[in-house]
């Protein structure tokens, strides 16, 4: 006790060890009795209570999520702990140290977890909580506490966790900045030692890691050892000289695997990111050996365009620490880089020439050689190599004399200059002095040439015929006479001549001469390696095999469909997951563990995911068992979470293939149904003209809304029988001006709505219940977007989007499970203002008609215009509605002659007509001005007709299988029974199906009333006195009823 220095310590220890056991207090005791002293105050307000969480028995924690929980705090508690300690030592006057004692018990904690941590994702937030804690705590716990941990995750098993634990392992000792006695050899004895492997790894992403880190554990390791040199006044058991022998020699079989390494990045990872602190590191002599030498061999790799590039980015590093000598070494690379087939390449060289140059570094004459062979890409076509050329020269000028200047380097480049300058140190101005540059057809095709030689001799013999042929240049000797008569030496000068070689271009390829034929030398011996991107999994030494995931479910009651762990096995489900291969049974659990672990065969059958894991199987208690066999990996989560959504991303294609191939919608109508001209409700409710009818499917209630800005929920089955309270059942104001769209929304429980205000409201309508709530809403940017024209609901399984079409053309997405927009489509405003909007989201098509008669169908998945149809006469779009069994038809009304036309999507090609006017049929001769403007289609025993009603105050019946059968299903108001009988006729007209209305003037009245069906009690039929705007149908308590609106407030319900 005595060698203690702490005297509260010492104390404390003397009296907990007392002999006799009445002297010796309890543990509460001691803790009361130095609190404030020797235990400081956070350990009573926080640090205590939080330990106990994870001491705590009652639950059972599994060291995956302690560690996932204590992420989520480390920053709070670090910055807690540390005020606090700052708190104490100011009023005790202490020194604030830049570590936080309290945080050694915080990473004791941690580490106690690190061996039975099985989830890559919790050692990678292990790796995370210890590099914050090393950031805060002194370097001797950095050592002792935190790196052999860290040690222990790099030879982890998992890939991802060692690069992270290399990452880790250098941030962490960059934070040590004073070396115990105890850790003087920490870098020799154990650190690289513990790395030797790392560097022949065999996953490709660590040693890639490494190569990025060893040259700052280099710069660390030499760091330390300087520091223990200086700051110790005892003799150190080695000399200096033979430490740093040992780390250079230790450094050097590392850094010489990874410049061997067989992958190209590993190598181009490692001279990127600090070459020159290993040459500080190594010195002058061993950098030229070891570092140099490898890197030489980098530019053989003619494959490896990257690797090359990144020779000469790091060469001037390296040569400018070993100094002038290497000139000589250098010289040759650099003119090989001149060669090569890249261009970026080729740029990086002659920057790496300019650098060299400005440093001093290159001897005079390589200088004067470098540049004969840097001129001639003075009219390169490449822009960057001309600028990086005349950056070179520019540099000459300033490393150089005057006379140098001048006299040599002035003649080699005043070919390529329009004129001569003096200043060449000025970049700018040698800009404005180049020649124009070789084209770049022009010298592709020479390059490619495989007469690359003729065609320069050719070149220069006409060159010496125009008696501009320079003295330097001399033609090339051994040359086959009369080149000139091979065809496709003929064919090659006639098509560079219609790509722009002129003389001036001829003069600038023989200048290049030497230059191109070495780069077409070089670029027919190169073989490109081909790479699309694709990995080939069966090459891995790994193979991946394929899993199977079931997205089709079979059709289950409500008794067996349960949540886990609830189900306990069965025929059923175990033929169900027989095809599942082994690793899927154990990722969803599906794996019987009472045939892996003896228990009773009562026991669930979800298998724990330790026993997936490959580590010591380890016997849980019942209560443990009950609560870790249902946890599961954070990565086996969102696969699971993967598998859900492409299970509805199926769900909807299945949707919208059985619609597709079936043909017919699911019909509302039951078999057998026609319309009657029975008058069953009159509703007046509105005081504004009715904007869209909704009905609520599988229910009895239809919405209504209006220009009076209400919305009235009706009940249709209270529509039957003796009950004539007719009035509705919910009645919502949204005081936003009159609304123009209404679309069923949410699974088809919600009701959204627009107003002309720009106000979008959902209301959420419960069917069996009166109560009708606001379920979101949002205002449009009237100025921006404009006011809305219609509203429609697009849901496709994935997406659950409220579309609003604008009078300034937007058509704007609202996702009503997200904040904000989801997309936003601009429509051509040159097209006409949209006036109607049709959504099918089984096709994931939106298609808007325009004032101008523009049809433009919008496919969403893209948000792409996928076709455009145009009305023959322009005519404004009033409605547009699906084709009952025609996926890809459009029907369209327009204003005039009741006008509705059946289009083609995919022809863009008008398929029928449907004329309901006494005036001829596809002539505006006769302009009738009435128009449809409420359209309802729907299928009757698998028979697709369409309901039309407009400003005529008619409802038509129109037959889509056969036109001939089409009829006036209910007169207007003000017509008189039995006076005009109405009949229709198909005709072809220029291609087209056109159904003409032929009305006649019946004589004997009276006769069509005796052939009408009997009513029963109900009254006569009464048609309507206004503008009918929108036709739907509901389904009332024992019969379907059509239901219509007009402009006049009136809404009738009829069977």
């Amino acid at each position: 006790l005595s060698k203690l220095e702490d005297e509260p310590i010492r104390r404390l220890i003397e009296a907990m060890i007392q002999r006799d056991p009445s002297a010796r207090h309890s543990a509460e005791n001691y803790l009361a009795q130095e609190r404030g002293g020797l235990f400081p105050e956070y350990f009573y307000t926080f640090l205590h209570s939080y330990m106990l969480i994870y001491c705590d028995t009652s639950l059972i924690l599994s060291p995956d999520e302690k560690i996932e929980r204590l992420k989520k705090d480390i920053h709070n508690i670090i910055n807690l702990l540390i005020s606090e300690e700052e708190k104490s030592a100011k009023n005790g006057n202490e020194k604030n140290n830049s570590s936080c004692e309290a945080l050694v018990l915080i990473t004791s904690l941690i580490t106690s977890w690190i061996r039975g941590l099985h989830f890559t994702n919790s050692k990678l937030q292990c790796l995370e909580i210890l590099l914050d804690l090393a950031a805060h705590t002194s370097s001797e716990t950095v050592l002792d506490r935190i790196l052999p941990y860290i040690m222990f995750l790099i030879h982890d098993s998992f890939p991802k966790v060692r690069v992270s634990a290399v990452h880790t392992l250098t941030k962490a000792l960059s934070f040590v900045k004073t070396v115990p006695p105890s850790d003087a050899n920490v870098f020799p004895e154990y650190i690289l030692p513990g790395l030797s492997q790392v560097a022949h790894d065999e996953s490709v992403i660590v040693r890639t890691a490494f190569a990025e880190n060893v040259a700052e554990l280099a710069e660390i390791a030499l760091r330390l050892l300087e520091h223990w040199q200086v700051s110790h006044n005892e003799t150190p058991r080695h000399s200096y000289e033979s430490e740093l022998a040992t780390l250079h020699h230790m450094m050097q079989q590392m850094v010489s695997a990874l410049l061997t390494d067989s992958q190209n990045i590993v190598k181009q990872t490692l001279i990127e990111n600090g070459i020159t602190k290993l040459c500080v590191f190594f010195g002058k002599q061993k950098a030229n050996d070891i570092l140099l030498s490898h890197m030489i061999t980098f530019l053989n790799d003619k494959e490896d365009k990257q690797l090359r590039g990144s020779f000469f980015d790091c060469i001037v590093g390296v040569a400018a620490y070993i100094g002038v000598h290497s000139s000589p070494i250098l010289s040759p690379l650099l003119q090989q880089g001149l060669t090569d087939t890249e261009e970026f390449v080729v740029r990086k060289a002659i920057n790496a020439i300019t650098a060299l140059t400005e440093l001093s570094l290159l001897h005079k004459s390589s200088l004067y050689q470098l540049l004969d062979e840097c001129s001639p890409f003075l009219v390169h076509p490449n822009l960057w190599i001309r600028q990086a050329v005349v950056g070179f020269i520019s540099a000459l000028a300033r490393t150089l004399n005057m006379v140098d200047v001048q006299c040599k380097v002035m003649s080699v480049i005043e070919p390529y200059l329009k004129h001569k300058i003096i200043q060449l140190e000025k970049e700018v101005l040698v800009l404005n002095a180049l020649r124009p540059c070789i084209p770049r057809v022009v010298y592709d095709s020479v390059i490619k040439c495989s007469e690359v030689t003729m065609l320069l001799y050719t070149l220069m013999e006409r060159q010496k015929a125009r008696g501009a042929l320079p003295k330097h240049i001399s033609l090339p000797p051994a040359l086959p006479a009369s080149p000139h008569n091979s065809n496709s030496f003929k064919n090659l000068l006639r098509r560079l001549s219609s790509d722009g070689m002129t003389e001036e271009v001829e003069d600038l390829l023989v200048l290049m001469g030497k230059n191109l034929t070495k780069l077409s030398r070089y670029s027919s011996q190169e073989t490109r390696v081909s790479n699309n991107g694709k990995l080939d999994l069966a090459t891995l030494k790994f193979p991946v095999q394929a899993r199977t995931a079931i997205l089709t479910k079979p059709d289950t009651t409500k008794s067996e469909v349960t949540s886990f762990p609830a189900r306990r096995g069965g025929e059923e489900f175990s033929n169900l997951t027989s095809n599942m291969n082994e690793e899927w049974k154990h990722m969803f659990g599906t794996v019987d563990s009472a045939s892996k672990t003896g228990e009773k065969p009562s026991q669930t059958s979800w298998e724990s995911p330790q026993s997936t894991q490959h580590s010591v199987d380890i016997e849980y208690s019942l209560q443990e068992r009950s609560y870790i066999q249902y946890r599961c990996a954070p990565c086996r989560l969102e696969l699971r979470k993967l598998l859900k959504h492409r299970e509805r991303l199926h769900g909807a294609l299945l949707k919208g293939r059985e619609w597709r191939e079936s043909g017919f919608r699911p019909p509302l109508s039951p078999p057998g149904w026609r319309l009657r001209p029975a008058l069953v409700s009159h509703l007046h409710g509105h005081s504004g003209p009715i904007s869209r009818l909704v009905s609520l499917p599988d229910t009895t209630i239809m919405a209504s809304c209006s220009f009076d800005g209400c919305v009235r929920v009706w009940d249709c089955g209270k529509m039957e029988g003796r009950n004539i309270a007719n009035r509705a059942r919910q009645v919502y104001n949204a005081h936003s001006g009159p609304l123009v769209g209404m679309a069923l929304c949410n699974a088809k429980t919600s009701l959204g709505m627009a107003s002309q205000s720009g106000n979008i409201v959902v209301l959420k309508i419960e069917a069996n219940s009166n109560k009708m709530s606001v379920y979101d809403s949002r205002q449009l940017d009237l100025e921006e977007e404009g006011s809305p024209v219609d509203i429609a609901y697009f849901d496709s399984g994935s997406q659950s989007v409220l579309v609003c079409a604008t009078i300034y053309g937007c058509l704007i997405g609202w996702d009503l499970r997200a904040p904000g927009l989801a997309w936003k489509l601009d429509n051509e405003i040159r097209q006409g203002v949209i006036t109607a909007m049709y959504m099918d989201s089984n096709q994931c098509c939106l298609s808007v008609g325009t004032s101008s008669g523009f049809h433009t169908c919008w496919d969403l998945r893209f948000h792409l215009p996928i076709a455009t149809i145009v009305h023959p006469t322009g005519a404004k779009v009033r409605r547009l509605c699906g084709h009952p069994s025609q996926a890809s038809w459009l029907i369209s009304s327009v204003y005039g002659n009741n006008e509705v036309s059946l289009w083609g999507i995919e022809s863009g090609s008008r398929q029928a007509v449907l004329w309901g006017s006494g005036a001829p049929p596809l002539s505006n001769a006769q302009l009738n001005g009435h128009s449809v403007c409420g359209m309802y289609s729907g299928v009757v025993d698998k028979v697709p007709f369409l309901l039309t009603g407009g400003t005529d105050h008619r409802i038509r019946y129109w037959d889509l299988d056969n036109l001939g059968n089409s009829y006036l299903a209910i007169p207007a108001g003000g017509d008189v029974p039995g006076q005009i009988s109405y009949s229709y006729k198909c005709r072809l007209i220029d291609g087209t199906n056109v159904v003409q209305e032929i009305q006649t003037v019946c004589r004997q009245k009276g006769s069509n009333i005796e052939e009408s069906p009997r009513a029963g009690p109900d009254q006569p039929a009464t048609g309507h006195h206004n503008a009918i705007t929108d036709i739907t149908m509901c389904q009332g308590s024992s019969q379907c009823f059509m239901v219509t609106g007009a402009r006049d407030g009136v809404i009738k319900v009829w069977k």
